[in-house]
């Protein structure tokens, strides 16, 4: 009652201040209403948003949006998770401001629409729904009828309420009603197609072997051609027999029992356990034949229509082109070929040795095909084979074509294997280049070398050096290889006299070897072993350990007056001719060593010093 009288008082106010002082209202109004509410402006209209003598400002929004009542009484949508508990109305001016002006957006989002958590809607967008945008959903053609009832807007494309989150309420249900209603059982939010949440397998007929690969429209088809007729997925698709979707080939020959013979994983999968035994037939299968397909034999697939099994040929095609026409079997394959494979012919070597040509040695292991060369239909079976060279090419490019070889390979290989070659040393020494010493233990390839495919074997091979490479340079006609070596070894050089030199090998020399004088010198490809210009003089080769205390006349030292080639020790050398100290009594005896042992280096080596030694008795003896 006080709340009546105190609103009544409170428009008795308004009257009197409107009718005083127009300009009043302006300055008791927060603001002017936006453009969705300009119905409600006025200084009467106050009490339709605002309760008056409560205590406490309290809004009436709800009075005006019942849809929105609705769902907070119903605990649904966006507004019912986000209106807080016990505030009611009063809660609305969190989101929704007003008094702003007409200009004023009344809708205030907590964050960006593209960015909202859909779940505070009651529906969490997820896999395709996820990628659309807001206005693709919340348009008018997909409010239902119940809340198009409540809403009061006039473009029901503005608004994000009066959406069920069922799935028929946007998309059609392409099943008419024959599955259930819930998408969600087989469909989900990412694909449409595939549906993961079904399984044929629950059904009365689950998918086995071929089936199970089909596309579901091969067997689920539209009930009518009509463009909106659905597809039928219940008892209306027959399954109890083969028949009722596949035509029977046979024209009932077994009486339609499919499954007697096929099986769902191939339709040319013939189950072994059929019943049916071609054994007992004027024709057992064998071998390759039981692998073949029924109608390969059978044309129309009536296997109850004769077919002529008397001869291969009834069948097969004569691959050989008559050859064999004038036998007593008129060349029917029997004698080579049987069931179990084509190929290999099972004509053996004891076959062929009954022909004009019987394969021996490595012939026995050739193939049919390498002698009689496939030409389609027109293989040969009777080939030519006067000489060896009418089937394998000469390899060597007609080098024994002349008498008296004559091309004649028996003559050197035979049919055990091409090589090695009989060709003996027997036979080699009767050509123009016996084979002797280590000549003897070369192989073939070391002389007769090939050469692109070519082997030569009239090779021009008259000198040594014609197939061995010299290490001493260009040879003159009176030094030759064999002067000094000989065919048994190449280190062999016993047959060259040094004597007949100019530098003849005596004492210590005649032992020493060859390399050690005549030095091989490093090339580019090979080394060099020079014989001529060598040193012959003792410090071409030795080394002075005297320091040049013995140097004669124009550099030369005098090595010989004291040394040998018998022996290092100076054995020649005579104190009284070359010295001016001559050794006489007790000193002949003293060993050179205790008078000569002052000592000094000299290009890193000690020396014994000679020149200088003292002379007089004092400088020795104490």
């Amino acid at each position: 009652m006080l709340n009546r009288l105190a609103r009544q008082g409170v428009r008795v106010l308004l009257l009197i201040a409107a009718a005083l002082a127009p300009g009043m209202f302006a300055q008791m109004s927060p603001g002017p209403l936006s453009a969705q509410h300009q119905d409600l402006d006025g200084p009467l209209q106050c009490a339709k948003c605002h309760v008056f003598g409560a205590g406490r400002p309290q809004l009436r929004c709800l009075d005006c949006h019942q849809e929105i009542a609705h769902r907070l009484t119903e605990k649904r949508g966006y507004h019912a998770a986000q209106v807080k508990p016990g505030t009611g109305n009063n809660d609305c001016a969190r989101c929704h401001s007003e008094h702003n002006g007409a200009k004023h957006r009344l809708v205030r989002w907590p964050v960006p629409k593209e960015k909202l958590d859909h779940t505070q809607a009651g529906w969490k967008l997820e896999g395709k729904h996820a990628q659309l945008k807001c206005a693709e959903c919340h348009t008018a053609k997909y409010i239902d009828s119940a809340d198009r009832a409540v809403l009061k807007r006039h473009d029901l494309n503005t608004t994000f309420a009066g959406l069920d989150p069922a799935c028929t309420s946007c998309h059609r249900d392409l099943h008419a009603g024959q599955l259930s209603g819930r998408c969600t059982d087989c469909h989900s939010q990412d694909t449409w197609k595939n549906p993961p949440g079904f399984s044929h397998e629950r059904t009365r007929y689950p998918l086995t072997g071929m089936h199970a690969r089909l596309a579901c429209d091969k067997c689920h088809r539209p009930a009518s051609s009509a463009a909106e007729s659905p597809v039928q997925y219940k008892a209306q698709v027959l399954f109890q027999y083969c028949a009722s979707c596949h035509k029977d080939p046979h024209g009932n020959t077994f009486s339609g029992d499919c499954q007697r013979c096929h099986t769902c994983g191939g339709w040319k999968q013939i189950l072994p356990t059929n019943g049916f035994d071609h054994n007992q037939t004027d024709y057992p299968l064998l071998g390759k034949h039981r692998a073949v397909a029924c109608k390969d034999c059978h044309k129309s697939e009536n296997f109850k229509t004769h077919v002529t099994f008397a001869r291969c040929l009834d069948c097969h095609q004569d691959q050989h082109g008559g050859q064999f026409a004038r036998r007593e079997d008129g060349g029917d394959c029997k004698p080579c070929h049987n069931e179990t494979a084509w190929k290999p012919a099972h004509f053996t070597a004891e076959d062929h040795a009954r022909t004009s040509y019987p394969l021996l040695g490595k012939h026995d292991a050739v193939a049919c095909a390498k002698c009689h060369l496939p030409k389609g239909k027109d293989t040969p079976y009777r080939v030519a084979f006067a000489t060896c060279t009418t089937c394998h090419e000469d390899t060597h490019k007609g080098q024994f074509a002349a008498k008296p070889h004559s091309n004649r390979c028996e003559e050197c290989h035979e049919v055990a294997g091409w090589k090695p070659a009989t060709f003996t040393l027997a036979a080699h020494n009767q050509t123009s280049f016996a084979l002797k010493g280590a000549h003897v233990a070369v192989a073939c390839s070391g002389c007769h070398i090939p050469r692109a495919g070519d082997t030569p074997y009239h090779p021009a091979a008259a000198r040594c050096e014609d197939c061995h490479q010299t290490p001493h340079g260009t040879l003159t006609k009176e030094l030759l290889c064999e002067s000094c070596h000989s065919a048994s070894s190449w280190k062999e050089r016993g047959r060259f006299d040094h004597n007949r030199t100019a530098f003849g090998l005596v004492g210590r020399h005649a032992a020493v070897d060859c390399l050690a004088c005549h030095k091989p010198t490093a090339g580019k490809t090979a080394r060099t072993i020079a014989f001529n210009g060598a040193a012959k003089d003792c410090a071409g080769c030795h080394a002075d350990v005297h320091a040049g205390q013995f140097v004669a006349g124009e550099g030369e030292n005098a090595c010989s007056r004291c040394h040998t080639t018998l022996t290092w020790r100076p054995t020649e050398f005579d104190h009284s001719r070359h010295s001016t100290f001559k050794l006489d009594g007790a000193h002949d005896r003293v060993p050179c060593q205790m008078c000569h042992s002052r000592r000094r280096e000299s290009d890193g080596r000690m020396t014994v010093v000679y020149k200088g030694t003292p002379r007089e008795c004092k400088q020795c003896h104490l």
